[in-house]
């Protein structure tokens, strides 16, 4: 804090700065990895022992593109290092990013324990001079009413006169947080003026598009909720609308390409719901600021309503197929394409396939998965029946049911199906990838989300 703004690139570049980041998920590593790669010493800190020991071996916890390159090469070079302690980590360091979890507990309302335990270790450990950035995805206010009063009872310093404070969300998806942190622009609020412009000076150095600094700490903090809130809101309305088109006779892909003609129209895809750890989550951190200040946000809430309930729906469409060739959910032999919660990724983070295979198994089928990201072993550890290949895991199934749009699932041939699978084998569709007539002409019964010609 006590250089100028100016001068921060280049210290950091020449490796005279120290990030300390806590929290070694999967945005708070690569993170890491993109500050070492910028010139900085950083330090990592997590609670987890066994993530810590194995990033100093130069080892990637996880599988993200052009990550293991870089954390082999920073150890390697000595600029990446390791702790399981917040307050040493703290404690020899210039800037620190928080990047912990931020939850919602069982009855929908934010939860920031995790968060408020990093505080308390990061206070004992911080030093005159330092700055603080918040990357943790927070409801507005998190930074004033939680994080500075912690922050300052267990380091005894003054937020604006003895420390900086800052809040930036982080704006990346697994399978490309790399691309995404430096390609997306960082929005950025401080607590006052020092720490804005040093905040924007730091981020600097792994944003390539450039910084947009909002007037005040709660605006930064409501940005990140609202682009969110903003998808989930948008695939709500997009399966809303693909259930009326069900009803309706309707094929919603038709009517939503026609649609999109207009310039203003962006309909979404609709789906089995939404996964991850963003949009099943932040909604309801939203909700919870709004009670606080008397307010309820009723179509967030809707919208959250929506989402959960496609699981279920799409198992309703499974026994629908069934019906027609006289066979029920109950015994029946279901293969479920993908556990990914979002098409390309190896994530299962609050995927909707999981609720999906738990409300086949209530109504007594015999549900196999299989996943083209996962091998065969890593699926039997969730506790899931499994095959080592996808011809093996479609043999004689009554039902096949695409939850994500893979790559390699858009290559699946209809008369390949149609071969492995049961005479009659229905075919659900809830990523929106396969073509209902090809899948018709084998004698396979074809459903989908939306798919509302082909709802008997």
């Amino acid at each position: 804090m006590k250089l100028k703004p100016d001068m921060i690139p280049k210290k950091l570049a020449r490796g005279n700065i120290t990030v300390a980041v806590i929290g070694l998920g999967w945005m708070g590593l690569p993170l890491a990895c993109l500050f070492a790669e910028a010139g900085a010493k950083v330090l990592g800190a997590d609670k987890n022992q066994k993530l810590v020991d194995k990033l100093n071996r130069g080892e990637s916890p996880f599988e993200e593109p052009k990550l293991g390159q870089l954390i082999a090469k920073h150890v390697s070079s000595g600029k990446l290092k390791s702790l399981n302690n917040v307050e040493n980590a703290a404690s020899g360091s210039e800037v620190i990013i928080i990047t912990v979890p931020t939850l919602v507990d069982n009855q929908k309302q934010a939860d920031y324990s995790i968060l408020e335990s990093a505080c308390k270790e990061l206070g004992k450990g911080l030093i005159p001079g330092a700055l603080v950035i918040l990357m943790s995805t927070v409801a507005p206010n998190v930074v004033e009413k939680i994080v500075k009063p912690i922050l300052e009872k267990h380091s005894g310093l003054i937020t604006g006169e003895d420390f900086g404070l800052a809040y930036s969300p982080i704006r990346a998806m697994s399978g490309r947080a790399l691309k995404d942190i430096q390609e997306y622009k960082k929005i950025v609020g401080g607590f006052d003026d020092a720490s804005l412009k040093a905040a924007s000076a730091v981020l600097s150095t792994i944003a390539k598009s450039g910084i947009i600094r909002t007037s005040n700490l709660k605006t930064a903090e409501a940005s990140k909720l609202f682009e969110t809130i903003y998808r989930d809101l948008n695939i709500a309305l997009a399966n809303e609308l693909a259930l009326y088109c069900e009803r309706a006779e309707i094929d919603y892909y038709e009517a939503m390409k026609a649609a999109n003609t207009q310039p203003y129209s962006h309909l979404h895809r609709p789906g089995i719901g939404v996964g991850g750890h963003c949009l099943p989550l932040y909604p309801y951190m939203l909700q919870t600021e709004a009670q606080s200040v008397g307010l309820k946000l009723k179509l967030i809430k809707d919208a959250r309503r929506i989402n959960d309930e496609m699981p279920k729906h799409v198992a309703r469409l499974a026994a629908s197929g069934l019906r027609q060739v006289g066979r029920s959910l109950t015994r029946a032999k279901v293969t479920i394409l993908g556990i990914s919660y979002r098409a390309n990724a190896k994530e299962t983070r609050y995927s909707p396939t999981i609720e999906l295979i738990e409300a086949l198994k209530r109504r007594g089928s015999k549900v196999k998965v299989y996943d083209p990201k996962f091998i065969f072993a890593e699926i039997k550890t969730m506790g899931y029946e499994s095959e080592a290949t996808i011809e093996t895991v479609l043999k004689d199934a009554e039902c096949i049911i695409l939850t994500v749009g893979h790559d390699e699932f858009k290559e699946l041939d209809s008369l390949k199906l149609a071969s492995l699978s049961a005479k009659g084998c229905v075919v659900v569709d809830a990523a929106g990838i396969l073509k209902p007539k090809e899948i018709e002409k084998t004698g396979m019964i074809y459903r989908g989300v939306g798919r509302g010609v082909w709802t008997k």
